[in-house]
């Protein structure tokens, strides 16, 4: 007689299944600010290493030309007095000119080749994702383009970072259009100065994308409120006279739609901002600096040192 041997199954019951379940959510709860405080920290590098290139790539076209291009040339063909020729004549931003300084050569020669006016409007490459322009932290972006339709926005590639108005631009004048140079324009030292801070590639306060009151920041428009600037300390983006008004503080982590003030920098990083020196260092400003010291360090002839919470 042949006895059959049976075998109990064993398996996890509802309950255990529940446990090692609420275990998971446990531990994935737990890991996940981790691992968001790494992207975080990647992206803030990222941010960093692209002002970087930005501001070396100032001294060298500072060496090559002898002076830093204007924040933005006028919207028009108008020579800028005192400039050297390079600039002269080009509807431009900083960064239009700064292309063949960051490995961009082939789009800033496409902007000077087009139609009549040369490179048309905004240069006719105002649709060119340039990487090094972009933050990857901004959460106001889609694929390297502003969000909002309003002017048509959608249709220009984003500029997270913007120039200095009180380093690029003739505030003794008022006008966008100024020419310094890295050798006399800065009385209060290279290494004190900000020639770069960053901005969100869409802004606005009213909570719609596309309202009237939502601009953008892009990289190859001189257009009013389109600049890629800051320091001007209005939503215009123009200036409105004469005079080194004392820069506006930036914002950190505004919501982009309902709280981006477009007459500031802002920056979506944890506790402060990335910024661009013109001794072409890159350092992070907490959100706790002074008005007061925040100001002297934007201005680049005020002769007021810095706070101790520079």
């Amino acid at each position: 007689m042949i006895r059959r041997i049976e075998f109990k199954r064993s398996g996890f019951t509802l309950i255990e299944l529940l446990v090692v379940i609420a275990i998971i959510a446990i531990l994935i709860g737990l890991l996940l600010p981790a691992v968001q405080k790494v992207r975080e920290a990647a992206a803030r590098m990222s941010c960093g290493n692209n002002l970087h290139q930005i501001v070396l790539a100032c001294h060298n076209i500072n060496d090559t030309y002898q002076n830093l291009p204007p924040a933005t040339a006028p919207d028009g063909w108008t020579p800028i007095a005192g400039a050297e020729s390079a600039y002269n004549g080009s509807p431009y931003t900083c960064f239009s000119f700064l292309l063949p300084f960051i490995e961009q050569q082939a789009v800033f020669n496409a902007q000077t080749t087009g139609p009549d006016p040369p490179g048309g409007y905004c240069g006719g490459q105002y649709f060119r994702v340039v990487k090094t322009y972009l933050c990857p932290s901004d959460p106001s972006t889609a694929n390297g383009m502003s969000q909002t339709t309003n002017g048509g926005a959608n249709g220009f590639a984003a500029g997270n970072y913007g120039a200095n108005y009180l380093v690029f631009g003739n505030p003794q004048i008022g006008t966008m259009t100024g020419v310094s140079s890295l050798q006399a324009s800065f009385p209060d030292g290279l290494s004190t100065t900000v020639l770069f801070a960053e901005r969100f590639g869409t802004c606005g306060f009213s909570g719609q994308v596309n309202a009237a009151s939502t601009y953008g920041s892009l990289w190859a428009d001189s257009t009013s409120v389109w600049r890629p600037v800051f320091c001007v300390n209005n939503l215009a983006n123009t200036p409105s006279g004469p005079g080194y008004a004392p820069c506006q503080l930036f914002q950190v982590q505004p919501n982009y739609l309902t709280a981006c003030n477009n007459g500031l920098a802002q920056a979506n990083h944890v506790g402060g901002m990335n910024i661009g020196m013109g001794d072409g260092s890159v350092r992070f400003v907490g959100r706790s600096i002074t008005a007061s010291t925040w100001a002297s360090a934007c201005d680049p002839r005020d002769g007021i040192p810095l706070g101790t919470d520079w």
